[in-house]
C-alpha cells in the first residue's frame, strides 16, 4: 500500500471512531468531522480560433483544461469522450505522483481538420466529457464557426424539347441559384455554355444573391443543317460572378422529332406531305424530293398564289424521285458569309446550284451577312466538310505583377458536316510555347456542332512587365478535320500609378542663438495607384545631411494612400545667425517610384 493511499484509509477510521466515541451524539450539531470525501472533476475547452477557417484541410487545435474540484486525490488515467484527445500521465503535474491532487490541472490536446461538410455547416461542433478514473466532468459543447463557401448552382431548362427544321428557336432558360449562407454579389452573373460562343448576363450587373435567391436568363438557339443530320443537340453549361464558381455543370438535351422525313422512308412515285419551315418556296420544296415542280404546284391548288406560301401551312409534294433524287428535308439552309467566298465556293459546298443560289439571295453576299442556301437544287451528292472553329477565352484579362496567372479556355467546335475523330484534339498557343494542348479524351468523337473544351494557365513573366499587352494566338486541330482559323486573344498591363508625396514640418519655426535646435517631421505618401515597397525609402534634404537618410524600416510595405513617418534634427549655426532666414530641401524617394516634389520650409530668425 502507498503512503498515499494508507493516509486516506486513517482517515476515515479516525472519522468512525470520532463520530462513535464522541458525547452528546445525540445532537448532532456537537458532531466534529472530517469534511466529506467528495471526488469531482471540472474541464474546460479551448479551440483556437485565431485565423478564420474557411478552407478543406485547416486544422482547428483545441486545448482541455482538466482539474479535480472535488475534496479527495483522483488516482489512475484521465480520457475524454466525445473526441479523440491526447492526455499526458497524471504524474507529469502537481507533486508529479499518480494522482490528480485537488485543484491540480491536467491539460489535453487534440485537432480536427477542416471537410467540406464543416464549411457547408458554417461551424464545428463537439460534446466532450472528461474521465478521471470513472469521475465524470459535465458535458461541454464547444462550437468553432467556420466560413461556408459561397456555393452557385445552376439549373437549365430547354423548351421545346423537339425539333423538325432548320431555323426554329430553341429556348434555354438558366435558374442560378446561391446555394451557400453567404450573399454573392453585386456582381454580374453569368453562364457559360458550350453550345454559345460568348458567355450569357444573367441578371443586372449588379446583382445580389442572398441564400437561397435565385437569378434567371435564357438565351435562344437557332436549329441548323447540321442539327438534323444528328438524332439529340445537348450542351453542358456553368454558372459564375461574384467571385464564385464555376457551378456545378448543368446539362439539356434536345431531340430530333419524327416529323423529319427520312429519305430512306419513301417510296419513289409516292405523295408526301409536307410542313413549310421559314424560307422555303415551292420550287426548292419539290427538288427536295426530287418531284416535278410544275406538277407540285399543281397539286396544291388550294394555294392563292404558289408563289407566296407560309410557314406552318402543310402542302403535297406528288410523284416524289420521279424528277430527280429524294434527299428529303432539310430543303433550305443558310450561311454566314465569309472573307473570301464566292457563289461557286458556296454552292459547292451545299451541293446547290449557283445561279439559284445567286437568284434566291437578289446577287448580294455581304461578309458577315446570312444567306438563303437552296440545299442540293444541283442534283449532286451533298458534299461532306471536316472543319473545325476554336473559341479561346482568358481570365483574367489585365495583368499587373511577374507571377500572376492566366487561366485560357479553349472550345473547339465541329462546325463540318460530318463527325471527325476518334482522335486527340489539340490546341496551339503562342504564348505557352510550341507545346500542343490536349483537350478531351484521346479518342474524342465529334458529331457536327459538337464541342470539347480544355484550359491551360500562362504565367505572367518578368519580360510582360515591360510591353503594355500580352497576344495569344491559338489554333484548333486533330481528328483528320482542317485546322481552325487562328484567335487572337491580347491581355493588358494594367495601367498603374507609382508616385510619392512629401510633407514637412519643423518646430520651432524662429531661431535666435547658435546650437538651437530645429527638429523637422517629414510624411511620405503612397500617391499612386499600387503598392510599393517592400523597400527603404529615404529623405534627401541638403540642410540635414549630403546623403540621403531612412525614414522607416528597412522593409516597409506601402499600400496606395498609406504613410510613413520620420523626424530629423538640425542645430542652428553661427553663419545661420548673419541670415535672416534657413531654408530646407527635402525630397522622398524609394518603392520604385519617381521622387517626390520638394518640401521646402522657411526658418526666420527671431
Amino acid at each position: 500500500m502507498d503512503k498515499k493511499s494508507g493516509s486516506l484509509i486513517v482517515s476515515v477510521i479516525f472519522m468512525l471512531v470520532l463520530s462513535a466515541c464522541s458525547p452528546g451524539t445525540s445532537d448532532p450539531n456537537q458532531l466534529i468531522v472530517d469534511p466529506p470525501l467528495i471526488p469531482a472533476v471540472e474541464m474546460t475547452v479551448q479551440a483556437d480560433t485565431s485565423v478564420p477557417f474557411n478552407a478543406v484541410g485547416q486544422t482547428i487545435n483545441y486545448t482541455y483544461k482538466i482539474k479535480n474540484t472535488g475534496t479527495v486525490p483522483l488516482p489512475g488515467v484521465v480520457s475524454v469522450t466525445g473526441a479523440t484527445v491526447n492526455c499526458p500521465p497524471v504524474n507529469t503535474v502537481g507533486n508529479l505522483d499518480e494522482f490528480l491532487d485537488v485543484n491540480e490541472i491536467l491539460t489535453c490536446t487534440s485537432s480536427h481538420i477542416i471537410a467540406q461538410v464543416d464549411l457547408d455547416k458554417g461551424s464545428v461542433t463537439s460534446i466532450t466529457t472528461a474521465n478521471v478514473n470513472g469521475t465524470l466532468s459535465a458535458g461541454v459543447t464547444t462550437t468553432v464557426p467556420t466560413v461556408p463557401n459561397r456555393i452557385l448552382t445552376l439549373t437549365k431548362t430547354v423548351a421545346p424539347l423537339t425539333y423538325d427544321q432548320v431555323g426554329q428557336t430553341i429556348t434555354y432558360t438558366y435558374v442560378i441559384k446561391n446555394s451557400g449562407t453567404l450573399d454573392i454579389g453585386p456582381a454580374q452573373f453569368t453562364v457559360t455554355d458550350t453550345g454559345f460562343a460568348a458567355p450569357i448576363n444573367c441578371g443586372n450587373p449588379d446583382t445580389t444573391l442572398a441564400p437561397n435567391a435565385t437569378v434567371t436568363c435564357s438565351s435562344p438557339y437557332t436549329i441548323t443543317q447540321a442539327d438534323l443530320t444528328v438524332e439529340t443537340i445537348s450542351s453542358n453549361a456553368t454558372a459564375s460572378g461574384g467571385e464564385v464558381g464555376p457551378s456545378q455543370p448543368a446539362s439539356a438535351v434536345v431531340t430530333k422529332s419524327g416529323l423529319v422525313q427520312n429519305p430512306a422512308n419513301l417510296t419513289v412515285g409516292s405523295t408526301v406531305q409536307h410542313k413549310v419551315v421559314t424560307g422555303e418556296w415551292l420550287w426548292q420544296i419539290a427538288r427536295c424530293y426530287g418531284a416535278d415542280p410544275a406538277k407540285t404546284i399543281q397539286a396544291n391548288t388550294q394555294l392563292a398564289n404558289p408563289a407566296q406560301i407560309s410557314p406552318g401551312i402543310t402542302v403535297s409534294v406528288p410523284n416524289v424521285g420521279t424528277a430527280g433524287k429524294i434527299y428529303g428535308p432539310p430543303c433550305v439552309g443558310t450561311h454566314t458569309v465569309q472573307s473570301g467566298d464566292t457563289w461557286n465556293s458556296i454552292a459547292l459546298k451545299y451541293n446547290a446550284d449557283p445561279l439559284v443560289l445567286q437568284k434566291v439571295n437578289l446577287n448580294s453576299m455581304p461578309v458577315g451577312t446570312v444567306i438563303k442556301v437552296p440545299l442540293n437544287s444541283a442534283g449532286g451528292n451533298v458534299i461532306v466538310s471536316k472543319s473545325l472553329t476554336l473559341t479561346t477565352t482568358a481570365n483574367p484579362l489585365t495583368y499587373n505583377q511577374v507571377g500572376q496567372v492566366i487561366n485560357f479556355t479553349y472550345t473547339i467546335k465541329n462546325s463540318g458536316t460530318t463527325t471527325v475523330g476518334p482522335a486527340q484534339f489539340t490546341v496551339s498557343n503562342s504564348l505557352i510555347g510550341a507545346a500542343l494542348i490536349s483537350c478531351g479524351n484521346a479518342d474524342a468523337t465529334l458529331a457536327p456542332n459538337a464541342t470539347v473544351t480544355c484550359t491551360s494557365t500562362y504565367t505572367i513573366s518578368q519580360a510582360d512587365m515591360s510591353v503594355n499587352s500580352i497576344t495569344s494566338t491559338t489554333t484548333a486541330s486533330g481528328g483528320g478535320a482542317v485546322p481552325s482559323p487562328s484567335v487572337s486573344t491580347t491581355i493588358n498591363k494594367e495601367v498603374t500609378v507609382t508616385t510619392l508625396s512629401l510633407v514637412a514640418a519643423a518646430s520651432p519655426l524662429t531661431f535666435n542663438q547658435a546650437g538651437q535646435v530645429i527638429t523637422y517631421t517629414y510624411v511620405i505618401k503612397n500617391n499612386g495607384t499600387t503598392t510599393l515597397g517592400p523597400a527603404q525609402f529615404t529623405i534627401n534634404d541638403s540642410l540635414i545631411s549630403p546623403n540621403p537618410f531612412n525614414c522607416g524600416a528597412a522593409d516597409l510595405t506601402l499600400a496606395p494612400a498609406e504613410l510613413v513617418t520620420c523626424t530629423a534634427t538640425y542645430t542652428i549655426t553661427e553663419a545661420d545667425l548673419t541670415a535672416v532666414f534657413v531654408t530646407n530641401n527635402a525630397i522622398a524617394s524609394g518603392g520604385g517610384a519617381q521622387p517626390s516634389i520638394p518640401a521646402k520650409i522657411t526658418i526666420n530668425k527671431e
